[in-house]
């Protein structure tokens, strides 16, 4: 190697270490180049179509699981229970954020849209049991059980009910006395042509005319 490529080598690092810190040196002496933000005074704004946290409004799910059945790493958890009016009751909905990708998915096939991404993203704690999310707070035991008496009770009612219809429509035909049948009108059942060559009948305890007597012989 040569003194001239020697040389050269030693221009081309100073110059290259020149243009570098010529950026530095700008942002460090300029205020208005300010870019390190004193946290946690200052906080950074998110824009618009951040993706921070999950957050479910339970009072519009209406527990389908499409979220559940969507989500890649399985850091979503419901529980439902069938309702006295055959409508699914949210027993449980947990959202594991230190498991999370926040890719979307699950903001995407919702069905009520009551799923989305809010603008959180400070979750800093050391148990990861603090980063599962709770949206509903009374225990998953306590409301499947009131669903269940509820459940009963609409079943009770609902053969109460269907017991009491028969007896109510049979009442009224017990009490209803029996409508009198029509009286047939004159001549009814009989033939016009053969009603004029009928005999009359004749008294009861009599013989008739054309009978012969005791002793075998007819009377004049």
């Amino acid at each position: 190697m040569g003194l001239k490529a020697y040389l050269h080598d030693i221009w081309e690092a100073v110059s290259t270490t020149a243009k570098g810190m010529r950026i530095t040196a700008r942002y460090g002496v300029d205020p208005r180049e300010t870019i390190t933000q004193q946290y946690p005074e200052e906080r950074w704004q998110p824009s618009e179509r951040f993706r921070g946290f999950l957050y479910n409004d339970v009072k519009k799910c209406i527990s389908c699981s499409m979220c559940v059945k969507v989500c890649p790493v399985d850091c979503i958890s419901l529980e439902a229970v069938r309702g006295a009016d055959k409508k699914l009751v949210l027993a449980s909905y947990d959202v594991n954020i230190g498991r999370c990708m926040y890719c979307g998915l699950c903001v995407e096939v919702c069905p009520p849209k009551s799923l989305y991404h809010t603008s959180g993203y400070e979750k800093a704690s050391v148990d990861r049991g603090e980063l599962i999310l709770h949206f509903i707070d009374e225990p998953a035991d306590q409301i499947k059980a009131r669903v269940a008496r509820q459940v009963a009770e609409a079943e009770a009612k609902a053969k109460a009910e269907g017991a009491a219809a028969p007896a109510e429509s049979q009442a009224p035909k017990k009490n209803a006395q029996p409508a009198a049948r029509p009286s047939a009108p004159a001549g009814a059942g009989v033939n016009p042509g053969t009603a004029g060559d009928r005999k009359p009948a004749d008294k009861p305890g009599t013989a008739p005319a054309d009978a012969p007597d005791r002793d075998g012989e007819k009377k004049p």
